[in-house]
C-alpha cells in the first residue's frame, strides 16, 4: 500500500514539474492576473482558489525528500488554505493579515520549488524555460502581498488612486498587483506611488529583482545549456575509442 501511494506521489510529482504541469501553472497564474480580477462569480473564485490550494499542496511533495521538511511544508499549505477559506467567510483584521502572511510564505516556498526544478543540472528544456517565467511571475504576486501586508500595518504607506474603505478587498490586492507587476518590469506608470521609506525600500528591492533575474537567470540557462553540450559531446568522444 505504502509502495503504490508513493509510486503515485513520484508520478504526480513528475508531471506536475514537467512541461505539462508547468503549463498549466503559467495558465493559472495568467489566469489569477489578467482573469481573476475581472471576475465578480463566486463560483469562478471558489474555483481559482481551489486550483491554487492543489498547486500548493503539489509544492510540499517536492520541497524535500526528508520527513521534517515535508511535514513542515504540509502543515504551512494547510494552515494557508484553511485561513484563507475563513477570511473568505468571516470578516475579521488579523484573518486579513494571517492569510496575506501565511499566501506570501506558500508563494516563496513555490519560488524555491520551481527554481529548484529550473537550475538542476542538465539539458536546457522547455519545462525549465516555462519554470523560469514561472518564477518571474510568482515573485511578482510576492511581492503584491508584501505591499498588503505594509498597507494592513501602515495604510497611507501608497498613494492610491481612489480611497479603500476596506484594506482587505479585492480591489484593494487588485491594485498592489498591478503596482507589483508595473514594477517588476519597471514601467513605472506613477498613478500608484510609494509614500513612506518601508514601502519605497521594498519597491527599490523589487525594481532590482525586475533587471536583475532576467540577466542572471539567462546566464545560468546558458551555463546549464554548454556543461550539458560538453558531457554529450564527450560521451559520444568516449563510445568512439576502441
Amino acid at each position: 500500500m505504502k509502495r503504490s501511494l508513493r509510486e503515485m506521489e513520484k508520478k504526480f510529482r513528475v508531471y506536475v514539474w514537467g512541461d505539462k504541469g508547468l503549463t498549466a501553472i503559467l495558465i493559472l497564474f495568467l489566469l489569477s492576473a489578467f482573469i481573476a480580477p475581472l471576475i465578480n462569480f463566486n463560483f469562478a473564485r471558489i474555483l481559482i482558489g481551489l486550483l491554487f490550494s492543489a498547486l500548493l499542496l503539489s509544492g510540499v511533495s517536492s520541497v524535500s525528500v526528508r520527513l521534517l521538511p515535508r511535514a513542515a511544508a504540509g502543515l504551512l499549505v494547510g494552515t494557508t488554505i484553511v485561513t484563507h477559506w475563513l477570511h473568505d467567510i468571516y470578516v475579521f483584521p488579523i484573518l486579513d493579515f494571517c492569510a496575506v502572511f501565511l499566501s506570501l510564505l506558500c508563494f516563496l516556498l513555490l519560488t524555491v520549488v520551481i527554481l529548484k526544478q529550473v537550475f538542476q543540472d542538465g539539458a536546457v528544456t522547455v519545462a525549465k524555460i516555462k519554470g523560469a517565467v514561472a518564477v518571474y511571475i510568482l515573485i511578482g504576486f510576492s511581492w503584491s502581498y508584501i505591499y498588503q501586508l505594509i498597507v494592513l500595518r501602515v495604510p497611507e504607506a501608497f498613494n492610491l488612486p481612489h480611497l479603500l474603505t476596506n484594506p482587505g478587498d479585492i480591489r484593494h490586492s487588485a491594485d498592489l498587483t498591478y503596482f507589483s507587476f508595473v514594477t517588476l518590469t519597471t514601467l513605472g506608470y506613477g498613478d500608484i506611488t510609494a509614500a513612506h521609506p518601508i514601502s519605497r525600500m521594498f519597491v527599490i528591492i523589487e525594481a532590482l529583482i525586475g533587471q536583475l533575474y532576467p540577466a542572471t537567470l539567462l546566464a545560468r540557462l546558458v551555463s546549464l545549456e554548454i556543461v550539458h553540450r560538453e558531457k554529450h559531446q564527450a560521451g559520444k568522444k568516449t563510445d568512439k575509442v576502441p
